[in-house]
């Protein structure tokens, strides 16, 4: 399914005379702004599309929902004029969303290369990593090989050591997605990253098992990059939706997004719905604004599983949003994982996202559906004791998912290789 665009004039012309062309000349002068409209009618889309300034984007949802959503340009006045239609759902505002990560206060490098691992070559184990019984059932052989997670992120290195054999084929050409471009010298493909982030969250994820670098939640399982962000970690709704039901459409089975905006975004919530129906495990950070009632969205949306971040010590970070959007929690705080060039630590609920992407992808690997992996995510998860509004279910646990037990150890602490190894 693809998305479709319209000529202005193409739409004016079909459209007619009347209340669809809302006197084009008379508000030419008013700012336009880019909105998306959601509506379940043709004759919404029709509508929509004829008095956009701009040439409209479609994003056909209907597969799995009555949803068509259309991306166009608007004055407030004719905005309004489509909100009053009965076969428009909303009209909101394309905004940016964000990712949710900061550099942490520890850096990348800890300083002791005895632990970090960086002198003799051996693999870290991110505290992440062990904490949620990932490195355990790893031991044991279990992995997620056959599970396809799509990162909807700034991007992927697929050169990076820890990530080659972890990336779906560059040749693939369905494989990957861009909708911003990358900008840099490091810009192999349109989908590589350009900011760090997308590698870092997919290297949590599911990195490849090697004698070095980090070991990963998920080895196995393939990640899919679903550029939508640019370096800088700004991202368009409009291509985040549009990412959510590509995944969708490819058959994929977990998708995250380490990235959000305090602002209802009603679009998201619909691509969320026809992802959901179509069998994919969403998972959504919570958000860094540290305090009561403060979930981002889409992780807020009950079609997302909103993961809240934690520190080594089992407490909330400080700096996770709380509420009760919050569906699970995760490590989120000093977690080490590539980034183009090497490793670094970095703190954020778009750290603790991956961690649950990565559980997901053990249950599929088990067997489970999407389903039934929603539910036993949450149903496994350790009770910290802390408020439900900010460890939802409780601290996500790969073992007890897959139903064996683990000594809840942080394996190498918060260290991190200094660099890639030779």
């Amino acid at each position: 399914m693809t998305d479709r665009s319209w000529s202005r004039r193409e739409l004016l012309k079909s459209a007619g005379t009347g209340a669809l062309a809302l006197a084009a000349g008379a508000v030419i002068h008013e700012r336009m702004s880019t909105y998306i409209v959601g509506t379940d009618s043709d004759a919404g889309v029709t509508a929509a599309s004829s008095v956009s300034d701009t040439d409209p984007l479609r994003i056909d949802l209907r597969a799995h929902t009555p949803w068509q959503l259309v991306r166009g340009t608007f004055s407030s006045a004719r905005a309004e004029s489509l909100t009053s239609r009965d076969d428009v759902a909303f009209v909101q505002p394309d905004r940016w969303l964000e990712t949710a990560s900061d550099p942490s206060d520890d850096g990348g490098d800890d300083g002791d290369e005895d632990d970090d691992g960086s002198e003799d070559g051996g693999r870290t184990v991110p505290w992440g990593t062990a904490r949620i019984g990932a490195e355990t059932v790893i031991e044991d052989g279990r992995r997620a090989d056959g599970v396809d997670i799509g990162i909807i992120d700034s991007g992927i290195d697929a050169t990076h050591p820890d990530l080659k054999d972890a990336v779906a084929p560059p040749t693939d050409e369905d494989a990957h997605k861009a909708w911003v471009k990358c900008r840099g010298g490091d810009c192999e493909h349109p989908w590589s990253d350009d900011g760090g982030h997308g590698t870092h969250v997919a290297g949590t994820a599911a990195g490849a098992s090697r004698s070095d670098g980090t070991l990963s939640v998920a080895p196995g399982a393939t990640l899919h990059a679903l550029k939508v962000c640019s370096g800088l970690g700004r991202c368009r709704t409009s291509a985040v939706a549009k990412a959510v039901r590509y995944a969708a459409d490819q058959g994929w089975d977990v998708v995250n997004l380490s990235l959000g905006s305090p602002q209802e975004s009603p679009a998201l919530q619909a691509a969320g719905e026809y992802a959901l129906e179509a069998g994919v495990v969403l998972v959504a950070a919570a958000g860094n604004r540290g305090r009561a009632d403060s979930v981002g969205y889409p992780a807020a949306y009950d079609e997302y599983l909103g993961v809240s971040a934690t520190t080594i010590d089992d407490g909330i970070a400080g700096f996770s949003s709380r509420g009760p959007g919050v569906d699970i929690a995760a490590p989120g705080a000093d977690i080490c994982a590539p980034v183009p060039g090497g490793y670094d630590t970095l703190d954020g609920t778009s750290m603790a996202a991956p961690h649950v992407a990565g559980a997901a992808a053990h249950a599929i690997a088990d067997g489970a559906s999407a389903a039934e992996t929603r539910v036993a995510l949450l149903e496994t998860a350790e009770d910290l004791g802390l408020e439900e509004t900010e460890q939802g279910a409780g601290l996500v646990d790969v073992a007890a998912l897959l139903g064996e037990e683990h000594d809840g150890g942080t394996g190498d602490g918060v260290s991190c290789p200094a660099g890639l190894p030779d």
